[in-house]
């Protein structure tokens, strides 16, 4: 298949092929472009002024949302949604400069041009079928997969984040200029943007931990991509209940741990709002004096 070859190049020069398609595709000299509705963008907006009240780097405007998610009246006791909610506002500003600082605009056109781009995660082409929760992988998974592998018939774990970005950043040769794809004979638009191929190797590199040092097979290759469809979706349902108030499916963790997980973001919230609050505390003029019985029992001491 196709994919052996494509496969071989460095991930990094297709990454450079592909940011030339995207670049700008929803950042305009900082303005938002027309992929995200003003409908979305306006409630996004209102959602972050309530907890940017000034500018902020990328970190403390993450804390601040995940503050507000834990104190939130629209979460509740049910703060198992809020850690979905912090692992996408985390990819989506993974990339941004450490000291840009973000308004409310300029922070939900971040937070809202990624979860546009993440509802493409299921549309690699040749994976499956469906979105979301309904995404069903496709019988030609695995061929490619196993062809993309060839002659090894196993995958090192290691090697599963870059695989799964090269995979994705093929896109059916899509990306390529004409002179390079004479042999290709797929021709249409791109279906996801670069982020979703970030967002896979981010996804598939916190899988290497759970799997450990060990070779994957074709089937456990492709269950990574179906895993990952289905986290994504998570995640933009927990971002869209947070946010945008919208009804969420995140499914409830059976942890007995759950309970005190929720108590302690609350506390760091509070915690949090009490530490901005505070400043250097005022001390008036007779409070720095030195009392009048010390300044005697010194000059005795010194036999004035």
């Amino acid at each position: 298949m196709k994919l052996v070859v494509l496969l071989a190049l460095p991930a990094t020069a297709l990454a450079a092929s592909w940011a030339s398609v995207f670049q700008g595709s929803h950042l305009e000299g900082g303005e938002l472009t027309s992929t995200v509705s003003t409908e979305d963008m306006n409630g996004c907006i209102a959602d972050a002024d309530k907890f940017l009240s000034k500018p902020s780097d990328k970190h403390r405007a993450i804390e601040h949302a995940m503050d507000h998610c834990a104190l939130s009246r629209k979460v509740d006791d049910k703060n198992f949604v809020c850690p979905h909610y912090r692992q996408l506002l985390n990819a989506a500003f993974m990339r941004e400069p450490t000291d840009r600082k973000f308004t409310s605009k300029s922070f939900c056109a971040v937070s809202e041009g990624y979860v546009k781009d993440l509802r493409s995660a299921a549309k690699i082409p040749n994976m499956g079928k469906g979105s979301g929760a309904k995404f069903i992988l496709g019988k030609d998974c695995k061929p490619i997969v196993s062809a993309s592998l060839a002659p090894a018939k196993t995958l090192p774990s290691r090697s599963a984040p870059d695989f799964w970005y090269a995979l994705c950043m093929n896109q059916d040769c899509a990306h390529f200029l004409p002179s390079r794809t004479r042999w290709c004979t797929q021709n249409h638009q791109p279906t996801h943007t670069a982020s979703v191929c970030e967002a896979v190797r981010l996804f598939a590199h916190d899988e290497v931990s759970v799997f450990g040092k060990k070779e994957l097979n074709a089937d456990e290759v492709c269950g990574m991509y179906s895993e990952f469809v289905e986290d994504s979706h998570i995640n933009v349902e927990a971002y869209m209940h947070v946010v945008h108030g919208k009804p969420h499916h995140v499914p409830s963790p059976e942890n007995k741990d759950r309970a005190l997980a929720s108590a302690k973001m609350k506390n760091d919230a509070k915690g949090h709002g009490i530490r901005d609050a505070a400043g250097d505390p005022v001390k008036s003029f007779a409070a720095t004096m030195v009392p009048a019985g010390l300044v005697l029992a010194l000059a005795g001491f010194a036999g004035f």
